[in-house]
């Protein structure tokens, strides 16, 4: 426990205690209350100590010098002039490239310093005013029965007893006055100085103001980087602080029902209960569900840029990746639900930075590498995608509910114009493969002569179109296998149907256009 600044000095009657300014006489409480005081009274000296240690620490960093008051730049006795100048101008490229970031660091270190101080104090703070509202019980219920045996006593030897223990009774603050007053004031200011030192800055669209606690005087440049966000790496560790800090604060505020206003008798006052940290607890809770709608943002940023690498460098649509990030946020985040918006929007933008990349990789390539984008596609809608909408309906508590058809939708869409134009591939080569040739005409004697069983020999001309579907079976069976598009038609089957629509059309075209020279041989 922290002591006070001055016990009892000798200009002071006895018992009278000074803690910043604030002159608190023990004698003049019951024990209790005055322990409650005094705890109290050091609570709020360490809030504004821990605000005024956070703001000393970003001026210094901002002019260079270091925690301990030295001076960044090094010494340069013994040296010429120009070496003078050159090292001066390094250092200063050096302090302007360090000092954003270590203002950023202190951000963390007071964001985490003043998580543990209320951490710590709450239960001390809740323990020594559930005493006090023990003793109070006590007090009063002892109070009330003195009045009523004065009542039935002689009026007059009992009345000024009786007057003094009320006047007392009346002017004595209890424990639920103490928090409300004194220790309300001091959280508040405390998860304040947290939300501003760990977001900086509302979210955009946030009905949330976030107050600055220190600063205000500083240079335009500290205040800009004061109040702007922090990176993705300092973010992730002051969520996992203010979840620790919104957990605490609940604690404390179902704990407060015990130390409620006591009636005359000593008993709970039947009024509407108003808890004295409620207002701590929602701005705690607004900071947790902002802080970590920043987490979500970051993560589904950095999981799109590496979907994207791979997906335009190796042709991968990488949804194992994306369907980790999640199960990681699951494991992250404690006010899912308020952030299904953020996640829903991280999803469908990882899928449409893996379709951009896909679409980037089939330029200039051939189409084995559209069939690839088909196959990856075709595997993420029937595999993939379905693990993370499962994973994303548990973790938003089933909120999300267009995110399957707009994942499917962009995947679809690439899917569908890939594997069109690798159709449009085979029909081109299917058809300039299906050539006629020379068409030779039995005479009435050879067809006379022929005998039943003699089959139709396979005609030469078909030989190329032939092998050009065989081919295109093969390339398909390659990459597709056995797999169905959405209609539940397999890739295959839509593939071997173009190639022998394409031979039959050609066919059809080159009889058209030899039919001059087919019909004077029949007539």
């Amino acid at each position: 426990t922290p002591r006070s600044s001055g016990h009892a000095s000798n200009a002071l009657k006895g018992g009278t205690f000074t803690i910043d300014r604030h002159v608190i006489c023990v004698r003049d409480y019951p024990p209790a209350l005055s322990c409650l005081f005094l705890q109290t009274t050091h609570f709020r000296s360490l809030v504004d100590k821990a605000i005024a240690s956070t703001e000393t620490t970003c001026e210094r960093i901002f002019r260079g010098e270091g925690l301990d008051n030295t001076s960044n730049h090094s010494s340069t006795g013994g040296t010429s002039s120009s070496e003078v100048s050159s090292a001066g101008a390094s250092s200063q490229r050096s302090r302007d490239k360090r000092w954003k970031f270590e203002v950023l660091e202190a951000r963390v270190d007071a964001t985490k310093s003043a998580v543990a101080l209320a951490k710590n104090w709450l239960p001390r703070l809740l323990q020594i005013g559930l005493a006090t509202q023990e003793a109070e019980k006590r007090r009063m219920a002892r109070q009330h029965r003195r009045q009523k045996m004065s009542a039935l006593s002689a009026p007059t030897s009992s009345s000024s007893t009786g007057e003094s223990d009320s006047h007392a009774g009346k002017n004595m603050m209890s424990a639920h006055d103490v928090f409300k007053s004194i220790v309300n004031l001091a959280l508040t200011r405390l998860v304040e100085h947290i939300a501003f030192c760990s977001l900086g800055c509302a979210n955009q669209g946030s009905k949330v103001r976030i107050s600055s606690t220190f600063g205000k005087g500083s240079s335009d440049r500290l205040r800009v980087i004061l109040k702007s966000p922090l990176p993705p790496t300092q973010t992730g560790k002051s969520a996992s602080d203010l979840a620790e800090l919104a957990e605490a604060i609940q604690e404390s505020n179902e704990s407060m029902l015990t130390i409620r206003s006591l009636s005359e008798d000593g008993e709970v006052a039947k009024v509407a209960y108003h808890s004295p940290l409620e207002k701590c607890s929602q701005l705690t809770d607004d900071a947790v569900i902002m802080i970590e709608q920043r987490v979500c943002i970051y993560s589904f940023d950095a999981c799109a840029r590496k979907c994207s690498i791979s997906a335009s460098g190796s042709g991968v649509f990488d949804g194992d990746l994306l369907l980790q990030c999640v199960q990681k946020l699951s494991d992250d985040l404690t006010r899912s639900e308020e952030c299904s918006k953020e996640i829903e929007k991280g999803c469908f933008m990882v899928s449409q930075k893996c379709c951009e990349g896909l679409a980037g990789y089939v330029k200039d390539r051939s189409d084995a590498a559209r069939l690839r984008v088909v196959a990856e596609c075709a595997n993420a809608l029937n595999t993939t995608i379905v693990d993370v909408v499962r994973e994303v309906s548990y973790l938003t508590n089933g909120q999300s509910e267009s995110l399957e058809s707009n994942l499917s939708s962009v995947i679809s869409v690439l899917e569908r114009d890939m594997f069109d134009v690798f159709l449009k591939s085979v029909k081109r080569n299917v058809s300039a493969c299906a050539r006629l040739g020379l068409i030779e005409n039995l005479s009435t004697d050879e067809q006379q002569n022929k005998g039943p069983d003699e089959s139709v020999p396979f005609p030469p001309y078909l030989a190329a179109s032939f092998l050009t579907i065989v081919r295109c079976r093969a390339q398909v069976e390659r990459a597709l296998r056995d797999l169905s598009r959405t209609e539940g038609t397999t890739y295959q089957f839509l593939a071997l149907q173009t190639a022998s629509d394409g031979v039959v059309e050609n066919i059809c075209l080159e009889l058209k256009s030899k039919l001059n020279h087919v019909r004077p041989q029949a007539d």
